[in-house]
């Protein structure tokens, strides 16, 4: 939309500068120039083309007004997606880890990120979609059905919580969390996991590209 503005700019700017051409005619310097010609023709011409210019620089003038007006109305687009706020019903995915799916691989193997796989939530509605899954993925709460598939979760800890989530323009995602001693600075393997379930569920969201941890301290061993 905006490039056919600047393109009706650009027409617009030519007319003008015809348009003012044209009026040299009515000066004294046009009519010097114009006495080869005889006054039926310069009136002739000069009024003709005048009067058409002018015609089209009212349309292109119109049109203008109507491509702005339409630019102004429209919804900006740039870092606050409107993905994350929904008016209806959004089905989600959250990341948990599965002990059916690890205990398929190698003894050295295990314990391993791709054990992470996703179960599904459904909101009706959200103002920030992106928090409120992330909310739910603290919480914990896997039904009957998903601990007997052996989806399990540390979560949730009533200290561990996200503060504030921010997506700059070059698609980082800055997660802050609260630190909790003994839960998110424990051993390697731990860590590595419990940092994966919450960057697969967020990487779902178009427009997040990577995730940062907030405090840098945050899931190190």
């Amino acid at each position: 939309m905006k490039k056919i503005f600047w393109t009706s700019i650009f027409w617009f700017l030519v007319i003008f500068l015809f348009r003012s051409y044209m009026r040299l005619f009515d000066a004294p310097l046009g009519r010097q120039i114009a006495t080869r010609f005889s006054h039926d023709q310069q009136v002739c011409l000069t009024g003709t083309v005048i009067t058409w210019f002018a015609e089209q620089f009212d349309s292109i003038k119109a049109q203008l007004d109507l491509i702005n007006q339409k630019i102004q109305s429209e919804p900006e687009t740039g870092v606050t997606h409107s993905l994350f706020k929904t008016t209806t019903p959004t089905k989600v995915a959250l990341y948990y880890f599965n002990q059916t799916e690890d205990q398929k691989l190698a003894p050295e193997q295990q314990v391993n990120i791709s054990s992470i796989l996703p179960v599904y939530r459904m909101f009706p509605v959200s103002e920030n979609l992106l928090v409120d899954t992330v909310n739910e993925l603290l919480k914990g709460n896997l039904t009957v059905s998903e601990k007997q598939q052996w989806f399990i979760t540390e979560f949730p800890n009533p200290w561990f919580t996200l503060r504030s989530a921010d997506l700059s323009g070059d698609g980082t995602l800055s997660l802050d969390f609260s630190e909790v001693p003994g839960f998110t600075d424990w051993w390697s393997a731990r860590m590595l996991i419990l940092s994966k379930l919450i960057e697969k569920t967020v990487m779902q969201f178009l427009g997040v590209k990577r995730v940062a941890f907030v405090p840098e301290t945050l899931f190190q061993p």
